[in-house]
């Protein structure tokens, strides 16, 4: 089957005329069952095609001549000179191929990463190319090899795929304004970097998420029965209460997305955006689902699924941008509300409060940016951190709780090292204290509470190892970047054999081809020749290392550091304050009575939960994945219960978010 993300990559690095005829021929497909009708109802297939037309004899003669162009083209390409020396460096060998002009096109389309990681499995280079009818891809399968690539940036320049089609076809940029982007591009690159990425910036607005997650964590779920008394984030989760108000089963991603999109989305955008666009986190996530068919420009009803929600979910996301641009550069008049309605006397606005925007929104206006394209690049860069962020919350609490009991009797007497939930509970306790406050009334039990320290250690490579190396390990299992660079003048590689130190291999890599950066990443990270059990799940794989692991970073991506840091404090709040264990899955007698009692109009949910509470126990099972922007998502849903956790310490004097 094609999938969005190798068919992406196959129109839009490959020659001209594919990309000129891929448009046109989805609406010709589109279109298709409307020619029959018409061809069927207008008998213009008795006009236009001969009865008696037949030829017989052309048909063998026509098999011959294909079967044996392909094996010629096959023995021709299997043989070339890629591996002879040209002042002792050697070419790129180009992988043999059966179809003249197609080439490696069909294989990389229609099988994706699996042909790549078949290719690269039988390989006995460190790097090898393939062809996408005319250009050149290269893929590394070094990490030495690749970080010398990533260091000689001059010779390199991000594929139009990167640099405006993503922008273009998923995000709306209107045509007329690629000039003017390219222009401005370092400019924005820059204002982002010094507001959001890197510096004081980034500081301040991981303080201010600290702050969120200290206020909104311990309502995580707030077990109330009425949906009118839920949290926006237990709305979309389909919550059902299964033991009173200490257990609630819930699906976990969604949970997730909408919870950590409102800490990471309110210091950047201002706290006014998410509350008058309640779709917000959910329209990304759709938006996220379908980004590669979005990218390719497939028209909105063609039949890829999920297609049509993520057209309609870029409309509304491109609309409340738009709106947001609007009344940053043009603020509303306030107004002055009456003493009756509130205490405040004024009623504030995102364009009163300085953020990342207002000051990217400056720039804007000092080039007179129309506001379409505002939002169309505002898009791609909250896209680009909710893409990265939540994801990856998702993969290691999900892998953190299903590799360790969620017992609390178990985990506080068998404090063993196997268990990544007590190591990371005993590292990040001191920096995110939880704890319990007194009731003021015993029928009325408080929340629990949690407080932050500084986020100097934050920034520091050494603090967290466990919880960083989790993180690490998740990023190198799911992250599916699909960068992709062009190479402008020729690069010189050099390998150097650790088992021959004095034996050096240089590789040249031509101007105008192609490295795809992001699945030369990817298949060194699920590679048994890098990692052992590449394919599973190990918290403490890096542990014993001060950096990420190379591949599982880029120049390209100038986020980590930052959604690193949201990562980190996310996951330490979660795990200080919440149980999480597998909820089990139900039958169809459960499914049954619980479509009699709501038709009777109980409580069916509950009862069904409280007659299998003894002898029902929930098992964790790793959902199969699909393509998302950066990082693999879900496939289908994860059902869990959460319940508080239990004896917590009572609080200490300490200040919220500092």
């Amino acid at each position: 089957m094609v999938s969005a993300r190798s068919l992406l990559l196959g129109v839009y690095t490959s020659n001209s005329l594919i990309r000129l005829l891929f448009l046109p021929s989805c609406y010709l497909i589109l279109s298709s069952p409307f020619i029959a009708l018409c061809v069927w109802k207008f008998d213009l297939h008795q006009n236009y095609f001969p009865h008696g037309y037949t030829t017989p004899d052309i048909w063998p003669q026509l098999f011959v001549s294909i079967v044996g162009i392909f094996l010629a083209t096959r023995a021709i390409s299997g043989n070339s000179n890629g591996f002879a020396k040209v002042q002792g460096k050697r070419r790129v060998q180009l992988l043999p191929y059966w179809i003249p002009g197609v080439k490696h096109w069909l294989s990389a389309v229609f099988g994706g990463q699996r042909w790549l990681k078949g290719v690269a499995d039988s390989t006995i280079t460190s790097i090898f190319a393939y062809s996408l009818a005319g250009s050149k891809h290269d893929i590394i399968l070094s990490t030495p090899l690749l970080d010398q690539l990533l260091k000689d940036r001059e010779f390199l320049e991000e594929s139009e795929l990167n640099d405006w089609i993503v922008l273009r076809n998923a995000c709306g940029l209107p045509d007329g304004a690629k000039e003017k982007y390219r222009e401005l591009r370092p400019g924005i690159s820059e204002t982002l970097k010094a507001n959001i990425f890197r510096g004081t910036g980034m500081e301040c607005l991981v303080q201010a998420s600290l702050g969120i997650l200290s206020d909104t964590l311990p309502d995580l779920i707030t077990f109330n029965s009425s949906v009118v008394d839920q949290m926006q984030w237990e709305r979309v989760a389909a919550l059902d209460l299964t033991d009173g108000t200490d257990e609630a089963e819930c699906e976990l991603f969604s949970l997730l997305n909408e919870y950590f999109c409102n800490a990471i989305l309110c210091p950047i955008t201002g706290s006014s955006f998410p509350e008058s666009y309640q779709l917000l986190a959910t329209d990304l996530a759709t938006f996220n689902q379908s980004v590669y068919a979005l990218t390719a420009g497939f028209p909105r009803f063609f039949p890829v699924p999920g297609l049509p929600g993520a057209s309609l979910a870029r409309m509304r996301l491109q609309q409340n941008l738009t709106r947001l641009f609007h009344d940053l550069t043009n603020p509303p008049e306030k107004r002055i509300i009456p003493d009756d309605e509130s205490l405040s006397g004024e009623e504030d606005t995102d364009a009163d409060t300085p953020t990342p925007l207002t000051a990217l929104n400056g720039m804007f206006s000092e080039h007179d940016i129309p506001i379409a394209a505002r939002a169309a690049i505002t898009l791609k860069v909250l896209h680009e951190i909710v893409s990265e962020a939540v994801p990856l919350a998702f993969w290691a609490l999900l892998h953190i709780y299903s590799s360790s009991t969620t017992d609390p009797k178990r985990i506080e007497d068998h404090i063993d090292a196997l268990s990544p939930l007590v190591r990371i509970r005993g590292e990040t306790k001191k920096w995110a204290e939880a704890s319990q406050p007194p009731s003021i009334h015993p029928s009325f039990p408080a929340p629990p509470e949690i407080s932050f320290r500084s986020p100097d250690q934050l920034w520091s490579s050494s603090s967290f190892p466990y919880l960083r190396s989790c993180i690490s390990e998740a990023r190198r299992l799911y992250a599916s970047p699909n960068t992709t660079v062009r190479i402008r003048k020729p690069i010189t590689l050099t390998e150097t054999d650790p088992t021959r130190p004095a034996a050096e291999e240089q590789w040249e890599l031509e101007a105008g081809t192609y490295v795809d950066i992001g699945i030369s990443q990817t298949l060194i990270n699920i590679s048994s020749a890098n990692y052992l059990a590449p394919k599973e799940f190990k918290p403490d794989r890096f542990l014993h290392t001060n950096a990420p692991p190379p591949t599982t970073s880029s120049p390209y991506n100038p986020s980590q550091e930052f959604t690193t840091a949201l990562l980190t404090s996310l996951i330490a709040g979660v795990v200080q304050l919440w149980e999480i264990a597998a909820a089990p899955k139900k039958t169809l007698m459960d499914q049954m009575r619980e479509a009699q009692a709501a038709a009777s109009g109980q409580d069916g949910k509950q009862e069904v939960a409280k007659e299998g509470e003894e002898k029902k126990t929930g098992t964790w099972s790793i959902p199969k994945v699909i393509d998302g922007a950066s990082v693999k998502i879900p496939k289908g849903e994860v059902r869990v219960r959460i319940r508080r956790r239990e004896g917590l310490a009572g609080p200490r004097n300490m200040n919220k978010g500092g």
